[in-house]
Order: C-alpha cells, then structure tokens, then sequence
C-alpha cells in the first residue's frame, strides 16, 4: 500500500477529479495501445457522486464508525484511510494500480518514516500538488476507466457458486491457524504472516495435519492485482505445501467491491486453495468438531441461499460439536448496532435457539476479542487484526465482550496503533487449545473451548 492512498483528504480530492473525467466521458482513450471505453454510463457517474459526497459528510476517522475504531478523542491525525464504501475503496484500487503500473515512472519510492503502516510513497506528488499534474490528461482517463471497470464489477458481481466444497474429513488431533483482515500486504501484515509460518513449519516438524484459514478482506476492493501483490506472496503457505498443508478463504466485503471475480476465479484457483473447490462456503469435521466455513459478503452482511439449509442439514445430521467462521459478525462488543449480524441471526434462528452452534468465530473489526456466552453461542470469538492499522484502544470493553488485545505501538503519546496479530487452534479430541499471538510472536492469551 502506498500512503498518499491511505489518506483521506488526497483519495477525496482525487476521486474528484476522477469523477470530473468520467463527466467529460471523452478523456479515457489510450495508453500503450490498451483501448479504454469513451462512453462511461451515466449512473457510473452519479454513483461515485454520490460516494464522495457520503464520505465528505462522514468526515473525521476512516468514515467506518466504530467497526474499524475511532481514535481517541484528543488525538490530532487521522488513521490510515481503508474506506467502508464500495466506490471509494475502487478508487483506492484504481489509484495504486495506476502508481504501480510500470509505465507510470519512478513514482513511488521507499519511505520507512511511518513503519507502523506502510513503507511506499508516491515521489511525484509534493505538498498542495496532485498527483495527475506532472501527467497527460490520459493518465487522469487512464484511472478513470479503472474506476469505471471496477463499479461496472461491483454492480454485476460474479455468479455465487451454490454449491459447497467438497465435505473434508480432517484428523481428531490438528491444528488451525487463523487471521483476518489480512491482505493489506503492508510490512506488518507481512511479519504476522511470518510468525503464522512458525506455526504451520511446527506442525510440520510435529506430523501434526495443518490448516490455514483466511476470514477474508483484500484490501481495498479484490482487484487480482491486490490478490497477487498483497496476498499471495505473503501466504504462510508454500505453494510446494499445497497438497500437505491445505489453505482456506472465506469472503469478505472488500473481497465483493469489484465483484468478487478476482476472490473466485484467481485467488481460489491457486493450488493452495485448491480444495476449496471455487466455492465460498465449505465443512470441515472430525469425529468431534464440524467446521463450517460461510460466506456473509456475497450478500454483504448477509448469508446467500442456500447456506442457511445446508447450515441446518449439517447440524441436524451430523453428530460433532459445530463452530462457524464467517467473515461478517454475529453480535459486537463495538458496534452498538441492531443490525449487526441481523440477517445471519435471522436465517439461523433455529439453530441458534436449539443451542446447536458452541463456537462462531468472525473478523470484519479490526480487533482481537472474546466474549461471554450471547446469544446462544459459548463461544464468540472476533480475529480481525490481522493486517490492517488503527488506532489502539485501551478503554473499558462493552459486554458481552471480555477480552481485548491492547497492545500498541508507535505514533504520538495518544496516538498508538493496535497490535496485529492472529489465533492458533489446537484440536485435541473433543477440546480445542485457542492461543491467541500478536504480530512479534508474543501470546497474549490462552484458552482452553470444549
């Protein structure tokens, strides 16, 4: 990620004048022969009008609430800027791959001043100076088609896939390493993808049968270019262990901002996650545990037919204790909210009132907490730290919520960023040992679910 895109102010100011092009509809023509369309639909336009004047109204942190977590109230800058918003998170995208394209020269350079977040800059834009100025008007339509492409994605996502992987028999003893949130590719998502890595070569190293799961979001909105430069290189996964240590991604929202092709027919495809079978939603069991992996971003914050049906056959039929992971939550601690997991809540009504679910285990906010029994659940478990900074938050935790990671680092006296981190569950027969590490490999808690 390049930090110029990680602020607020020049992603708005930029989306605005990509807007103003996308107006003129005549300025995307060429560049290096790749034709661009002339005609941009006018409600491509109006949307991104629209985007813009939501988040300008927004104002102050990330525009996302309490999801993501406000700074504290006396702090004096903004956090890095990951849009909740479908279209300015496209822009994002747009902006990145128009820095890195290799066409576009000596535009970015190595900058560690601000570590905690990220180690790129782009070198042509200097203060009060926009990025486009030193450039052709192509350039300016060159990334404004981008953005046209992406929304044209997000308006007509890609075909769900209606069926489940294929059922998976996985051993009674096995570990599963966990993270969320993670495919931002910044130096510290890398270093947790590092330590995940000890866990998975210990495994190894043990005989013990291994699996690595993704609770989704690639940031900022599931281009293939982020899959293949943010994610793929990182994965504590070898491509030569894909057939021993099996890999898997749920969908998030981020992952459905430009319409979830990339998610399905690039990253899926990849002999790592090739057990997943271009499917979304998928189960894992023992003879003690059944794992249900879902997908609530197809249907964003939802649960796309017919997960709901196969949630209830798996557990009426089956005999093992159930944990689900998905990416949006069920219930939060942070996000005081009616909605929050609304529909998820709604499908599965009956199996939660059965008390058929012991664990739920989620990301989507950028935090590491457990929580008391709620709602049916034993165990709710929220791991969405895994590659995204915001500020750390040391205040006292809203039940049900019990245990927060607040750990920190860098920044001003008030102005600390959270800890990154990622969970490892060791299952032994009917019990399951949850360590819980932050991103320098320190465990900050330990728990034992059965």
């Amino acid at each position: 990620m390049i930090s110029d895109v990680l602020d607020r102010a020049f992603v708005l100011r930029e989306a605005t004048r990509i807007h103003e092009a996308l107006k003129g509809s005549g300025t995307a023509g060429r560049r290096a022969g790749r034709t661009r369309p002339e005609v941009v639909e006018p409600e491509i336009t109006e949307a991104l009008r629209s985007s813009i004047v939501k988040e300008m109204g927004r104002g102050g942190q990330q525009g996302a609430g309490s999801r993501r977590g406000a700074a504290p109230a006396a702090a004096t800058r903004e956090e890095p800027y990951i849009s909740s918003d479908p279209i300015i998170s496209i822009v994002q995208s747009a902006l990145e791959f128009y820095l890195q394209d290799p066409q576009t020269v000596d535009t970015i350079e190595l900058d560690t001043t601000n570590s905690a977040v990220t180690d790129w800059r782009a070198t042509k834009k200097r203060s009060g100076r926009r990025v486009f100025e030193q450039f052709s008007v192509t350039d300016i339509g060159w990334v404004s088609s981008v953005v046209a492409m992406g929304i044209r994605k997000f308006n007509d996502k890609r075909p769900f896939n209606m069926s489940p992987a294929q059922d998976l028999k996985i051993a009674d003893n096995c570990r599963v390493v966990m993270v969320g949130d993670w495919g931002s590719g910044i130096p510290r998502a890398q270093k947790v993808a590092m330590e995940m890595r000890k866990h998975v070569v210990d495994a190894r190293n043990q005989g013990l049968e291994c699996h690595v799961v993704h609770l989704g979001d690639v940031y900022y909105s599931g281009f293939e270019f982020e899959y293949r430069d943010r994610f793929l290189p990182y994965w504590p996964v070898l491509p030569t262990e894909a057939d021993a240590v099996r890999s898997w991604c749920l969908n998030g929202n981020h992952d459905m901002y430009s319409g979830g092709y990339a998610y399905f027919d690039y990253l899926l495809t990849d002999p790592r996650f090739a057990r997943q079978e271009q499917s979304s939603f998928f189960r894992l069991s023992n003879n003690h545990w059944q794992i249900l992996g879902l997908d609530t971003a197809w249907d964003d914050d939802g649960l796309k037919d017919p997960q709901g049906a196969w949630i209830r056959d798996k557990v009426a039929n089956n005999p093992q204790k159930t944990m689900i992971m998905s990416h949006h939550q069920l219930f939060s601690a942070r996000e005081n909210s009616p909605d929050v997991g609304k529909v998820m809540r709604s499908k599965l009504k009956d199996v939660l009132d059965a008390k058929k679910i012991d664990s739920a285990i989620w990301g989507h906010e950028h935090r590491c907490v457990t929580y008391a029994p709620h709602d049916n659940i034993k165990y709710g478990r929220l791991i969405g730290h895994g590659g995204v900074p915001v500020w750390a938050d040391t205040g006292p935790l809203a039940a049900p919520g019990v245990f927060q990671s607040t750990k920190s680092m860098g920044g001003g006296v008030k102005e600390r960023f959270a800890y990154m981190g990622f969970a490892v569950l060791d299952f032994a027969e009917a019990n399951i040992e949850a360590s819980y590490y932050d991103e320098d490999g320190g465990l900050e808690l330990k728990e034992v679910l059965n």
